[in-house]
């Protein structure tokens, strides 16, 4: 493989945009912590700034250590139904306190547990109204599609003739031909 051909096929495979809106999602959702819950706060004279290197940093927590730590507390994650990860949500605030300690604050554990909760939230609700979450239910399969349709229409064509005594005008699939595929207890 020449260079050119890994350079493409790494072009091809990192894509920069979701990077870019999970930064603008985490700096969002860090923000509206730091509005809504009371001892969550950042300080500094220049604000915008502050709250910008902030954002950055607390993206890239979200994206790199968040996952990992996900990685290695997996099965507490499944045994707690999910309450560890405010944990580790809690931890990343507090790391970014640990970075930042004159700049972002957090005053105790119960308002970085609260924070935690509540920029876990956000994060999630953004990414998933921002597109950025895989669907939970994938589209059906087209032949799946195509067999519930030719099911439904065998079972409308066995009714017809079942209440009229006709053989319905339908060429595919007569009522009379019984379907294999059909459980017994459907069949008339």
């Amino acid at each position: 493989m020449s260079s050119t051909d890994s350079t493409r096929h790494l072009r091809l495979r990192f894509r920069i945009r979701p990077l870019l809106v999970r930064l603008v999602v985490s700096a969002l959702a860090l923000a509206l912590t730091v509005i809504v819950v009371p001892n969550v706060y950042m300080d500094g004279r220049y604000r915008i700034l502050s709250w910008l290197l902030i954002s950055v940093v607390f993206g890239l927590l979200v994206a790199f250590v968040k996952p990992l730590i996900q990685l290695l507390l997996l099965p507490f994650i499944f045994v707690s139904y999910g309450l560890v990860v405010v944990l580790i949500n809690t931890c990343v605030l507090w790391l970014l306190d640990l970075v930042f300690p004159t700049r972002f604050q957090v005053e105790s554990l119960v308002w970085a547990l609260v924070g935690g909760a509540v920029s876990g939230a956000l994060v999630g609700l953004l990414e998933n109204v921002l597109g950025l979450a895989p669907p939970i239910v994938q589209d059906e399969p087209p032949d799946l599609k195509e067999e519930i349709d030719r099911r439904a229409r065998n079972v409308v064509e066995k009714t017809v003739l079942a209440v009229t005594g006709d053989a319905p005008a339908s060429s595919e699939g007569t009522a009379t031909e019984p379907d294999p595929d059909w459980p017994e207890e459907a069949k008339p």
